[in-house]
């Protein structure tokens, strides 16, 4: 397949053609089932969008109108998202982020809500809770609405972080996601732990503020849910639970009160002496810009003030990891 063909006809700028190269297995997919047009909004409902989004959304429904491009292009994302269930691995995705149509822009998420009963029926065989099930199909909408806000047009910016729910490997249960992953060696030797050991990594949507009590919820009832689902998904479990986030980075306690949210969730982990860069996260989920531009942003809360500052003085920001054991089962 001529990628760089596909993107122009796609009216995707030059560079997002290689991004394409993992729908490339699948030259002629089978239609996604999505259904009519005038059962859109239903179809729609379990990915929780924003009326605004949801409306945008249904107004470009794929119909017999669609250049064959963009069909092609939902069909084979969602063929995409069936290849991978069940799969430990990251898959990239598209780039597609740059295109003016907004039914390029949208196919992820028209193969996402057509997947949504094939995903549904693998948590009800791994046996996640419908409550979990629904909470982590709600992480769709969330990201919709962000591409709006950072772009100001309807679409999804990464679907690559949305796949991992559709590949079974991603659950949201209570204030926490959990995504199951084996250990690196550099990683597991400063936890004393064995390379390629389960663990699962935790991630912190943005649903509210980030209290102890929620935390804690949550940490206290993923076994009952994890047990379950990961014996079912891949044969085993594990009490081992990894976060690597901007929100680890110990800079932080020279600018927040040490009885703060962030600070709180901070003391749960033990560093593993691993880091990333962190300017884009902090930029991304402080500001809601998918780019660092300090000159761009007013900050107004403490939060804020902290995260310029950093920059301002020369510094950045970075995403350490740390780790904690999860609670046994009540």
């Amino acid at each position: 397949m001529d990628t760089a063909a596909v993107a122009r006809e796609l009216g995707l700028p030059e560079a997002a053609g290689a991004s394409l190269a993992v729908l490339a297995g699948f030259d002629t997919p089978d239609p996604a089932p999505l259904p009519v047009p005038a059962h859109a909004v239903t179809a729609l409902a379990p990915l929780a969008c924003t009326p605004e989004d949801t409306a945008e959304l249904v107004r470009w429904w794929p119909d017999e109108s669609w250049p064959a491009a963009a069909r092609w292009l939902v069909d084979a994302c969602y063929a995409r998202v069936r290849a991978d269930l069940g799969s430990l691995e990251w898959v990239q995705w598209p780039d597609l982020t740059g295109s003016p149509d907004p039914r390029v822009r949208c196919a992820p998420v028209y193969a996402f809500a057509a997947a949504v009963p094939a995903l549904l029926e693998s948590h009800t065989r791994w046996g996640v809770p419908a409550r979990v099930s629904a909470a982590t199909l709600a992480d769709v909408g969330r990201h919709v609405a962000k591409h709006r806000t950072m772009f100001d047009t309807v679409g999804l910016e990464l679907p690559l972080w949305i796949a991992l729910h559709y590949r079974g490997m991603l659950v949201e249960s209570g204030r926490l996601q959990y995504e199951p992953a084996l250990l690196g060696e550099a990683e597991a030797a400063a936890m004393g732990q064995e390379a390629g050991a389960l663990c699962v990594r935790l991630h912190i949507p943005q649903t509210g503020p980030l209290t102890p009590r929620a935390v804690q919820e949550s940490l206290s009832g993923a076994a009952d849910v994890l047990d379950p689902y990961l014996l079912g998904a891949l044969g085993r479990t594990t009490r081992v639970a990894t976060c690597s986030s901007w929100l680890l980075d110990p800079q932080l306690k020279a600018y927040l009160p040490a009885d703060s949210n962030i600070i709180a969730f901070q003391d749960r982990f033990t560093p593993t002496g691993q880091s990333g860069p962190g300017d884009s996260d902090v930029f991304r989920f402080v500001f809601t810009r998918p780019r660092v531009e300090p000159d761009a942003v007013t900050a107004t809360t403490r939060l804020e003030k902290a995260a310029l500052d950093v920059l301002a003085r020369g510094g950045h920001w970075q995403a350490p990891t740390g780790w904690l054991h999860l609670p046994a089962p009540a």
